[in-house]
């Protein structure tokens, strides 16, 4: 597997391998404060309190979705070190690299943190990072585009740059309202193919990536799936028919022209009327300040007519 593989399944929560890697948080994360007001006390993922004494000068972020918020609310200098699939300013090599999927506690406290974000315990890295002393904020991921405005406030809140996080989570918010606003005489939107890779893996709506479809009205294909993030057939996406197919694996060599291809897909509607979009898997699967980004694109390729 490589390691693109991985980040799609790990981090977005794409995919397969969610519960594996920490899976998605079902509940609001809840905090005692809205404001970076030291002492700051944070209920944490496993039911853990943690407070954090000061306005932290020496951050790790483990999650590529954190680094890209800690950046958006101006915490960049604070940081000393990031997951290797996001460094801030994004798309630089500004910030040394770790490895978030298989963290080492040696070298992260290297870096002298004064405050580790993670998202998944995966490998115990949590309880070794507590063991040595090393202050731990360990929050899942957002499983919905509102949790994504609230990891948002509390990350800024944390971070000590609260003013920044929720300028940038309203302007956040706006972006979504505008799209929400022009939904608002639809009543059922088209129905859907999320393809996250070549597997056929895709996004049920009770997912972060399954909440864009919510959103924006649209009938999930995926619907009633056992699991988040479910691998369906080919003969079921046809059996489905969706009206329209959008891709997240355009990494992976996948195309609308390959899409077409594909043994019977040419009886899908989708396929018929050449309504197959492709998408960032960045913006669409990583829960941070692009989701907007996300709606925005998916919105244009659900409601061409609505959004030019």
């Amino acid at each position: 597997m490589t390691r693109r593989a991985l980040w799609l399944k790990c981090l977005v929560p794409a995919l397969m391998l969610v519960v594996a890697c920490g899976g998605e948080s079902k509940e609001s994360t809840s905090t005692a404060a809205v404001a970076s007001t030291y002492p700051l006390t944070i209920t944490q993922s496993d039911n853990q309190v943690l407070t954090i004494p000061q306005q932290p000068q020496r951050i790790v972020s483990l999650a590529s979705h954190a680094t890209e918020i800690f950046c958006a609310v101006g915490a960049e200098s604070q940081l000393v070190a990031v997951e290797r699939f996001a460094n801030c300013p994004l798309g630089s090599s500004a910030k040394p690299q770790l490895d978030g999927f298989r963290p080492n506690l040696e070298a992260i406290a290297g870096y002298r943190p004064d405050l580790v974000y993670v998202s998944s315990d995966s490998g115990e890295v949590v309880q070794g990072l507590r063991r040595l002393g090393i202050p731990v904020l360990y929050l899942k991921l957002p499983a919905t585009l509102d949790g994504v405005l609230e990891h948002v406030r509390l990350l800024g809140s944390a971070a000590g740059q609260a003013n920044e996080a929720a300028a940038l989570a309203a302007s956040m918010k706006g972006r979504l309202d505008a799209v929400k606003s022009r939904l608002a005489s639809v009543s059922q939107g088209p129905r859907v193919y999320h393809e996250l890779d070549t597997t056929y893996f895709s996004a049920a709506p009770n997912s972060f990536v399954g909440d864009f479809y919510t959103y924006l009205k649209a009938q999930n294909i995926a619907a009633g799936s056992a699991t988040d993030y479910p691998q369906l057939s080919a003969e079921v996406i046809v059996q489905r028919n969706p009206e329209v197919i959008v891709l997240a694996d355009e990494a992976a060599g996948i195309t609308a022209a390959t899409v077409k291809a594909r043994p019977g897909w040419s009886a899908i509607d989708a396929v018929k009327n050449d309504r197959i979009c492709v998408v960032d898997p960045d913006i669409v699967s990583r829960p941070g300040p692009r989701i907007v980004d996300a709606l925005d694109a998916l919105a244009r390729c659900l409601y061409p007519d609505r959004f030019k």
